[in-house]
């Protein structure tokens, strides 16, 4: 029997390690294409509940943003986003003008963050665009205002102790 070429023995490993080396490539790309569906995926969340800030799907994407955008290149984003926190944490004012100036001041600073998310995830939209165009039904801005009002509500009735009941006569009005 004659000894195996050097030819003979690449293809040998040739046809052993192929099928090895393509399922790890594979794997990598895998691993791309689900990143980067994951940073799209919070992005679209995020988009698609600008208008509810306060909705707990859009509190759980804000707060995916740091674990989320963790490439050294997404610096930006994780930059635009401590603003925001900053921001979020100082006191809101409770006199009219200052208030709307805490308002106009965390909607800019969430609109910059929206823009460089866009921008990382191949979307370019316009502060403006951001800001306009989004459907909003005031309906449903009612019903989480009553919802709020509602827990409120409930918080003062129902106690450690139980449920504080008071019960008026109908004849007295106060």
């Amino acid at each position: 029997m004659p000894k195996p070429t050097w030819l003979e023995w690449i293809t040998v490993a040739a046809i052993v390690l192929g099928p090895v080396l393509a399922l790890f490539a594979q794997r990598g790309l895998d691993l791309l294409r689900e990143r980067k569906k994951k940073r799209l995926d919070l992005y679209l969340t995020v988009m698609s509940l600008r208008a509810m800030w306060f909705h707990p799907d859009s509190i759980k994407a804000h707060n995916l943003i740091d674990t989320i955008f963790d490439r050294k290149s997404d610096k930006p984003i994780r930059d635009a986003w401590a603003a925001v926190i900053v921001h979020l944490t100082t006191r809101r004012p409770q006199d009219q003008d200052g208030a709307a100036g805490w308002d106009n001041r965390a909607l800019d600073l969430r609109v910059d963050l929206y823009q460089v998310m866009g921008t990382a995830v191949g979307y370019n939209h316009t502060v403006d665009y951001i800001k306009t165009q989004i459907y909003a039904p005031e309906y449903h801005k009612k019903a989480e205002l009553d919802l709020i009002k509602i827990r409120e509500q409930l918080t003062k009735v129902i106690s450690d102790d139980g449920i504080n009941v008071v019960v008026r006569d109908s004849a007295v009005r106060s």
